[in-house]
């Protein structure tokens, strides 16, 4: 698939510019398509087929874990699915053998759902040292210094949410190998929009959401856990973490999948899980190159147009690293409100208003944003 085809996918109301992906992704035909064909089948309006279309359902689903497999860079049986990115980290959180003493290195510019849970430790005697930032960035010796010797997770964004500052994942990888730490990475704000690869980045855990860059729906992610971590985590327990007796129930034993589809639960939202199949090949037609390059070409001369307006970038100055630029205003929620009012969709967080083009932006859509931020000084003069 070309990327003008892809483009084409998505078809948002005309004079409207969607540049929130960085919250919540467009849905394109395809996906839309495939939710759709997953719930007029469960209403039974689909002649010849039951609506419980149960081995075909975990025929997509296990297509869907292959696909996002391919996407990361991860062995097929490394990739569970998940309903966030939120539960993903919480495979860690609470699978771990925790005792007390032991220590997470967390950036200070974390999102919530990175910071909070490993916080919620503290009464098993473990401790958060929180690593500085300067505007959403830092280095990987910014995280050295605050590694002990109990150190056992460093827990990372790939993409900030903020800044869109892309961690020097290769440089913390190797950080942790040395110091026998397991690396963690919320990459909810970088699948989808660029690419990483888990196996050669070092990675021991990914989480990530189909909402926001995957284009896909909520409900329905992924986590990959690296071999050499998968039995040190005790799933939480369900009647999927293992083989199921289907004949026999009470035969069933509560042995575990050798794969990660051990930390499988309970029941998939499926219709959301046809949609993230969707999505995922559709990218991987486009390539995970081409799509990288449209979104930081896209945000590239968003930057540039904002910087020649005045604005200060939040964040690193030069070219930007992901989908999100983020700049400070002296009135957030009026330029907010007033992109609003000329069909421009941002967000306003942490009183900075951040936009994110995605692959399938168009480049008159850049300008037509530059034109209303533009057009703000005179509103507001």
């Amino acid at each position: 698939m070309t990327l003008d085809a892809y483009r084409d996918l998505f078809q948002t109301p005309p004079g409207t510019v969607y540049l929130d992906h960085a919250a919540i992704g467009v849905l394109g035909s395809h996906v839309l398509d495939a939710a759709t064909e997953y719930l007029t089948g469960r209403a039974g309006r689909v002649p010849g087929r039951s609506p419980n279309n149960f081995p075909a359902d975990l025929e997509r689903i296990d297509r869907a874990r292959q696909r996002a497999a391919t996407l990361v860079g991860a062995a097929p049986e490394a990739v569970a699915i998940m309903p966030n990115t939120s539960y993903g980290l919480d495979l860690m959180v609470r699978g771990l053998d925790w005792q007390p003493g032991d220590r997470v290195a967390v950036p200070g510019c974390e999102f919530p759902a990175n910071l909070l849970p490993w916080r919620g430790l503290a009464a098993r005697g473990v401790e958060v040292d929180v690593v500085p930032h300067r505007d959403g960035t830092f280095t990987v010796d910014d995280v050295a210094a605050v590694m002990t010797p109990r150190t056992r997770v460093v827990s990372v964004s790939a993409v900030q949410f903020l800044s869109g500052f892309r961690a020097d994942l290769a440089g913390l990888g190797e950080l942790c190998r040395q110091h026998d730490a397991w690396f963690v990475v919320d990459a909810i704000q970088a699948v989808g929009a660029v690419r990483l690869d888990v196996e050669a980045l070092g990675i021991d855990l990914l989480a990530t959401g189909g909402h926001k860059w995957l284009g896909s729906m909520q409900g329905a992610g992924f986590a990959v856990v690296a071999e050499r971590l998968r039995e040190r985590l005790e799933p939480t327990r369900g009647w999927l973490n293992g083989p199921v007796d289907w004949d026999d129930f009470e035969a069933t034993t509560g042995e575990l999948h050798p794969d990660a589809t051990r930390f499988h639960v309970g029941t998939f939202p499926t219709a959301a899980l046809y949609a993230l199949d969707a999505a995922l090949d559709a990218m991987l037609d486009v390539g995970p190159e081409a799509i990288e390059a449209a979104v930081l070409g896209h945000a590239a001369a968003l930057a540039g147009g904002l910087d020649a307006l005045g604005y200060v970038r939040y964040g690193t100055q030069g070219p930007p690293q992901s989908g999100i630029v983020a700049v400070r205003a002296d009135e957030p929620e009026a330029l907010h409100a007033h992109l609003a009012e000329q069909g421009v969709t941002a967000s306003v967080r942490s009183r900075l208003v951040r936009l994110a083009p995605h692959a399938h932006t168009r480049a008159e859509d850049i300008d037509r944003a530059l034109d209303a931020v533009a057009s703000f000084a005179g509103v507001s003069a």
